[in-house]
């Protein structure tokens, strides 16, 4: 009797998601997905909420986007559905503080320390100065990278042969 229970629960759990449960994302956060068989072509409902890439032929990399709720389709060669879930985005769950003053909200992720993260939801004044903040650090560190390049090419070797 014990293991017709442990079967039946096993059962449960593995055939779950392929009875078309949400596949639940973080934003800005990738997951793997095996697939069944070997994909062809991934169709993507809301492109915006989420991202799908066929890695290999039987496995997709799913990337969450931005919040909201899509669908995601892989078929076979044949044009046969071989993967169909509908596919919810929110927010990190973990690692994550997001402090409230009034209306002002600001995300932080904690890893040890806190520090700010934009997010979505975030107020308009600390997402933009967060993000600026982040892009000119890019292009600092962009800068640097193309004069260390310059260096190494030489005056002989910029501008083709």
């Amino acid at each position: 009797m014990r293991a017709i229970i442990w079967l039946a629960a096993a059962f449960a759990l593995f055939s779950a998601p392929a009875l078309g449960q949400d596949l639940v994302l973080e934003a800005e956060r990738a997951q793997i997905v095996r697939l069944p068989g070997p994909a062809a072509t991934v169709v993507i409902g809301n492109p915006a909420v989420a991202d799908a890439v066929i890695h290999d032929r039987s496995t997709l990399i799913f990337t969450g986007k931005t919040y909201g709720r899509t669908n995601i389709i892989a078929l076979d060669s044949r044009g046969r559905v071989i993967f169909a879930r509908d596919v919810v985005v929110g927010p990190a769950q973990r690692g994550r503080l997001t402090l409230y003053r009034g209306p002002e909200r600001q995300t932080l992720a904690c890893a040890p320390e806190c520090q700010p993260a934009p997010a979505i939801g975030d107020s308009d004044d600390s997402f933009a100065r967060i993000t600026a903040q982040q892009a000119e650090r890019i292009a600092i560190g962009e800068a640097a990278a193309d004069a260390a390049n310059a260096a190494v090419a030489g005056p002989g070797l910029a501008g083709g042969r």
